[in-house]
Parts: structure tokens; sequence; C-alpha cells
């Protein structure tokens, strides 16, 4: 795997790189300090993957990421960042995902597996076999396919979990659900609500800076 490593803060992007060779030795990485110059590099040759910071002088993360999904070998884009607000943009240029700093090797290890490319990547039918959510109906644990869900929500001490044609309630934390579904590249958008970004089909912006998924 090719990998380039994009900000602006030296420290941060070492960092990130280190994690990188803990995670993945055999993977080779670049590091651009700026979008510009990413862009350069990504014209000259082709990478697997890009992490890219979001707020960055001059050209920010998310315009170098609409240029970047319209080339003719796009690779894979994953955001990191320190600030949360942004993930509903992240849709609209296809992210493939989205961490937050500091990024810990078991979280970057879960995004290089969805990416095909990281330690002990399985075939795609291993890995739906083992992508389930538990939860309890009626007595009954139920085995839910992750890639089945749509969206869960939470109200009233109560968690949703909505599928196409049926939806599951359980009484329990929402952050417990989120901590095993964000592995999956599920999005928390919303205090209330956990999103499957494979099935978001419009975002629309609505009042004070919110948005309509």
């Amino acid at each position: 795997m090719r990998a380039l490593v994009v900000d602006d803060e030296p420290v941060v992007r070492k960092e990130l790189v280190y994690t990188l060779a803990r995670v993945a030795p055999d993977c080779k990485v670049e590091e651009a300090e700026n979008a510009v110059e990413a862009l350069a590099l990504l014209q000259g040759a082709a990478f697997d993957v890009v992490f890219l910071d979001i707020r960055m002088p001059g050209l920010d993360g998310l315009d170098a990421a609409a240029v970047i999904k319209r080339l003719p070998k796009r690779p894979g884009i994953v955001f990191v960042t320190a600030y949360p607000d942004y993930a509903l943009s992240a849709f609209d240029v296809a992210a493939s995902d989205y961490l937050l700093k500091p990024v810990t090797e078991e979280r970057l290890a879960d995004t290089l597996r969805r990416l095909g490319a990281g330690p002990g990547t399985k075939k795609p039918a291993e890995q739906a076999e083992h992508s389930r959510l538990p939860v309890v109906d009626e007595g009954r644990t139920l085995l839910l396919r992750v890639e089945d869900i749509r969206f869960v929500e939470a109200r009233d001490h109560l968690v949703t979990v909505r599928l196409f044609d049926q939806s599951y309630r359980f009484r329990g934390p929402l952050g417990e659900c989120a901590e095993r579904l964000e592995r999956h590249g599920f999005l928390r958008v919303h205090r209330a609500y956990i999103v499957n970004p494979r099935h978001v089909v419009e975002v629309n912006a609505f009042l004070a800076g919110t948005y309509v998924i």
C-alpha cells in the first residue's frame, strides 16, 4: 500500500506517519505539508489512500478532496481532524473514513482493513460474516448485519436500530452502540444519531448551520 499524509502541522504529521508504520510496516508513506503540494504529488504518482487534514492554510482539506475524487485513479480519502463538525461534509466528497485526532493504532488498523490494505485483512465474505451488531429483542439476542443498518437513534433512554424493513429497540447507552459501529465506518452526526454513510443519498443545509440527511 502507498499512502500520502497531508497535514500542515509537522508534529501531528509525523505522529500519524509513526502510527502507520506501527500498524502497517509494509506501507510506503509520503508526506505533504499542504493541499497544493499533495495535489502535485497525486498528479505524478498513484496512491492507494490519502490521509487528509481539513483545516489547513490556503486550500483546505475538503476543497482538496473535491479535486482528488475527480482524479482518473482516485485514492481512498480518509479525513484526519481534531474537529467532528465536518463529518457531514465528508459525505459530499465520498470519504472512506473520518478519524478524530489523536488517532489510535486500533482505530487506524480498522480503517486500513476497510480499505482492504491493513494487517489481517480478510476477504469481503469473511468480513461481512463477522460484521454483526448484537441486539437483545424480547429475550432473544439477534445478530444484525452491520451493512443492513441505515441509522441508529436514541430517545428517552431507548436506542432504536433502523433497518430498511424493520426496527429494533432496546434500553442502553448510545455511546456503547457508537463504539461498536464506528469501527465499521458509521458516523455519529448528532448526540442522538449514528448513521451508515453507505446509505446516505442526500445531505441538505438546514437552519443555523445544521443539516438534514
